[in-house]
Formats: C-alpha cells, sequence, structure tokens
C-alpha cells in the first residue's frame, strides 16, 4: 500500500490551498492524508491488479457472442449464441407479445373449467410460443457450426409446435363432432383448418429435407430447397398472426372469456413487427447479401 500513500504529505495544501489553518488543523489534516489518498487511488490501483475487469454485465447480443472467447468450449460459445439470438434486436418486442398474450389467454381459460372445448385454445397458444421460438433461434446464424446446431433445434422445436397444433385442431374437430356442430363454417375456422394442412406440409418437408436429405436426391438439391422452405416458413406465421386475429370475433372470445379484439391484434401485428425485420431476404433468394 505504500505506493497508494506516498504523496500524502502536501495534502493540506492540495484541498485547500488558500486557506490558513492553525497548526493543531494542519496536523489533524496530514493525520487523514492517507486514508483519503487511499480512496482516491483505489479505482486506478483495481483497474491495474485486474486489467480484465468489466462493468456490471448486460445482456448480451448475438453479435457480442457470435463464437465468444477463446476460452470458451464450442457447445458453450453455440449455447450463448442461441440464448441470444432468442431476445436478440426486434426479437425482443416478438417475445413480450407473445409472452404476454399467452399468459393472459390461458390465464383466463385456466380459470374456468377445463372441457374438451379448453385443449384447443391452450394447445394453438403453445403452438404459437414455440413455433417462433423455432424461428428466432435461426435469424440468422454465421457459420457451418451454428448453422448445424440450429438447423437440429429449429427441427426439435417445429416437430413440438407441430404436435401442438394438432392436438388444438384435433380438440376442435372433436368438440365440434360432439356437439353435432358444422365445421369450419366462421373464417377463423376456414383458416384454421386451411392453415393445419399448410403447416403438416411445411413440417414434412422440412424435417425430411434435415434429417433425409436423401429423399430429395442428396444433401445439395435439400439445401437447395430450403429457400423454398424459409419463405413458407414465414408465409405459414403470417396466416397463423392472422387465425389468432379471426379468433377475436368468435363467440367464445367476445362472449364467454370477454376479451376485447385489441388484446389479440395488438400481440399479433407486435410479433410481426419482431420478426419481420430480422428476415434476410437473400436467404430467400431475394436480392444479394449484404457485405
Amino acid at each position: 500500500m505504500a505506493h497508494l500513500v506516498e504523496d500524502a504529505a502536501p495534502i493540506g495544501s492540495l484541498l485547500v490551498p488558500d486557506l490558513k489553518l492553525s497548526p493543531a488543523k494542519e496536523a489533524e489534516r496530514a493525520a487523514y492524508a492517507p486514508v483519503i489518498l487511499f480512496y482516491a487511488k483505489l479505482p486506478t490501483a483495481a483497474a491495474t491488479a485486474l486489467p480484465n475487469s468489466r462493468a456490471p454485465r448486460q445482456r448480451n447480443s448475438a453479435a457480442q457472442v457470435r463464437r465468444g472467447s477463446n476460452q470458451d468450449g464450442p457447445r458453450q460459445q453455440d449455447t450463448a449464441f442461441f440464448m441470444a439470438q432468442l431476445w436478440d434486436g426486434t426479437g425482443f418486442i416478438a417475445q413480450t407479445a407473445v409472452v404476454t398474450f399467452s399468459l393472459s389467454l390461458a390465464g383466463r381459460l385456466l380459470a374456468r373449467p377445463l372441457s374438451l372445448f379448453s385443449w384447443h385454445p391452450l394447445s394453438q397458444l403453445l403452438g404459437l410460443v414455440t413455433l417462433l421460438q423455432s424461428i428466432l433461434v435461426l435469424q440468422p446464424t454465421h457459420d457451418a457450426g451454428q448453422k448445424r446446431v440450429g438447423q437440429a433445434v429449429h427441427a426439435w422445436l417445429n416437430l413440438a409446435s407441430f404436435a401442438a397444433f394438432s392436438a388444438g385442431f384435433a380438440a376442435i374437430y372433436l368438440n365440434k363432432e360432439r356437439g353435432a356442430a358444422p365445421h369450419f363454417a366462421s373464417l377463423h375456422g376456414a383458416l384454421g383448418a386451411a392453415l393445419t394442412m399448410l403447416l403438416w406440409a411445411q413440417y414434412a418437408v422440412g424435417f425430411t429435407m434435415w434429417a433425409t436429405p436423401a429423399l430429395y436426391g442428396g444433401e445439395a438439391r435439400a439445401r437447395a430447397l430450403w429457400k423454398l422452405h424459409r419463405a413458407g416458413g414465414y408465409a405459414n406465421l403470417l396466416l397463423i398472426l392472422a387465425t389468432f386475429g379471426t379468433a377475436a370475433d368468435t363467440g367464445f372470445v367476445r362472449n364467454v372469456l370477454n376479451v376485447e379484439r385489441w388484446v389479440f391484434y395488438v400481440p399479433m401485428a407486435l410479433i410481426a413487427v419482431g420478426v419481420l425485420p430480422r428476415v434476410h431476404l437473400y436467404k430467400m433468394g431475394f436480392g444479394k447479401r449484404k457485405a
């Protein structure tokens, strides 16, 4: 600590240079000088002793953890990268919207006695949440390792959302059958049925391209189809958001849950706002990659 207090002698004149003090006061001030200098020099000493110290940690963006530190293993780097991907940039808007919407609607549904019909909206909410994660995790990857891991995460999350959407479709179909009600009579029902068929096709093609590329003539040909698969995925996402929006006009939402239309419209719009700016058009064959 000697280097911290070696300049203690002139501290009285430095603090109040123009003030004449009695010898007793000067002696008192000189006694406190080492303490004052110690705290004055403490930040500099800490920075010298800890050259690798950092400011309080903040949420890292995907760019900051793209490959991480050389001391981290590939698995830790990829985990940090994909966790950052889910919230990076405008992804934060989409995540906030889908979480608040899903929790608020699920809370209203679970506050009522559960029935066969209840599994339709609950399953669709689960499908929407998992589908959004599967999209954001690939927006975008930057090297072969991230792409390989990202595709695996994307595939399994899509499988989970596929199961959830299928369960929701089965629940409403069986509920209509049980009540002898007409199928697909509303705009919401018609869109939902058409979208379910499209999602089945999208999932089947995407999963087989990733898991069994030989079905498409090899990995090179399967990769060439990714542009169409990616474009179809974004189109299906917009249709899903539109289908959720039309649910705001159903009798159950208006008369049973007593939910206003904006509770559906605003989150769906915010999800689109959060996802679309992160789309790279060149990956779908539109335009060129920016340098």
